[in-house]
């Protein structure tokens, strides 16, 4: 290590790191089970949490919808649920029709 590093080793004398820095014994956890402690920054839980809600307020939502179909009324269709059968409207019709004249013409 360089002489200017600021992390003391423990041969400069420093003796063991003081109990309150120490990590808890897992004299709780069954032995040989597998188990293990992690620790995470509150952000990252934070995240997790915002993350789960947000998905189960999709389940719920997609089960009202479920429900409502099960019920026999037509499922709403928002902007994540495209239309089964796309519709065409009368100018729509005009316009392919005019096409297909204007190609058997040629």
């Amino acid at each position: 290590m360089p002489p200017n590093d600021p992390m003391p080793t423990p041969d400069n004398g420093m003796g063991a790191a003081p109990a309150d820095n120490m990590a808890p014994d897992a004299a709780g956890a069954p032995a040989g089970d597998g188990s293990v402690m992690i620790s995470m920054p509150k952000v990252a839980f934070d995240a997790i949490h915002q993350l789960i809600v947000q998905l189960a307020q999709g389940v719920d939502s997609l089960a009202q919808g479920v429900n409502q179909q099960a019920a026999g009324a037509e499922a709403p269709t928002g902007p994540s649920m495209p239309p089964s059968e796309p519709s065409a409207s009368a100018g729509d019709e005009e316009f392919l029709k005019g096409i297909t004249e204007a190609g058997n013409a040629r």
